[in-house]
């Protein structure tokens, strides 16, 4: 148990609420600052077929476009509602007609991960309850990427951080462009690798894995120099990618799947101690003061 305050508060109650509103004044603080909202308004306008209150889906010809433009979280960071909705749109594709999918975002952020505020609210509630919640959340999403047959493509335009990036090696292709960089920083919030980072980094990097787990970022002309990469493809490759994507899948989706377990079940563990709630707090408000 958490000790009270006088006030009838926990510590934790209060760091919550201190960070809380370091952030919205933070976000506040920002909002005169370029940001691409005719974009948002002229992708959520154009959209069709779908509607999601987090991620916009637009199906193309011959292919399903799904993009993260978050409402209920900032810069496209990842909570379950997030989550939710980008497994819905991947099953949709996966039943059509699309033959693939791509995969990007609104504005200049790709994604951030995991939303630490959201989760942090739900964990001073019921720490082992909530814990366990958004442990099998992560748990679902990243198994709908590992399952999905069909090709998938991203496209970078910013920051990818944490699941963010730990996501893309479950993907089929990858697009970065100059303002793209990759962090996943375990080591500084002090939580443990996602994603099925624990298996794919040293499969894809081997030692040079750990430019990523060592929490600095990385340019994506860094990454390409540690990852081999085969430059263009053509339209006409479509069904040999996923034709291949289906071999290599088959021999590895128990790997990923059991790292996947694995991965979620040590983020359980974690989210439900007193000190990965306090490493996730320090974590916070160390970014905040970055700004």
């Amino acid at each position: 148990m958490e000790a009270l305050a006088a006030n009838g508060t926990t510590n934790i109650q209060t760091s919550v609420t201190g960070v809380t509103a370091s952030k919205r004044r933070f976000i506040d603080d920002r909002r005169d600052q370029p940001f691409d909202k005719r974009l948002r308004f002229s992708v959520r306008q154009t959209e069709s077929a779908y509607r999601y209150r987090d991620i916009v889906v637009r199906k193309q010809d011959g292919f399903t476009h799904i993009l993260l433009s978050t409402k209920s979280s900032e810069n496209n960071s990842l909570n379950p509602e997030v989550m939710k909705e980008v497994q819905s749109a991947l099953n949709t594709a996966a039943a059509d007609d699309s033959k693939l999918v791509l995969f990007s975002a609104v504005g200049s952020i790709f994604c951030c991960g995991l939303d630490f505020i959201y989760f942090i609210r739900r964990l001073t509630d019921d720490r082992k309850k909530e814990s366990t919640k958004m442990a099998e959340a992560i748990r679902n999403f990243v198994n709908t990427f590992i399952q999905f047959k069909k090709p998938i493509i991203v496209a970078v335009n910013g920051p990818a951080i944490g699941l963010g990036a730990s996501i893309l090696p479950l993907c089929d292709v990858v697009w970065a462009n100059e303002k793209a960089w990759f962090q996943t920083p375990y080591t500084t919030f002090g939580q443990s690798p996602d994603g099925c980072s624990s298996l794919t980094f040293p499969r894809i990097m081997g030692l040079a894995s750990f430019l990523l787990c060592s929490g600095s970022g990385h340019k994506a002309q860094e990454l390409c120099d540690q990852v081999p990469h085969t430059g263009f493809f053509s339209v006409s490759s479509m069904l040999v990618l996923e034709e291949s994507k289906a071999l290599v899948r088959n021999i590895m989706k128990v790997d990923l799947e059991q790292a996947n377990e694995k991965e979620c079940e040590v983020l359980k563990k974690i989210w439900g101690s007193a000190q990965g709630m306090d490493s996730m707090l320090k974590y916070l408000q160390r970014k905040i003061d970055e700004f």
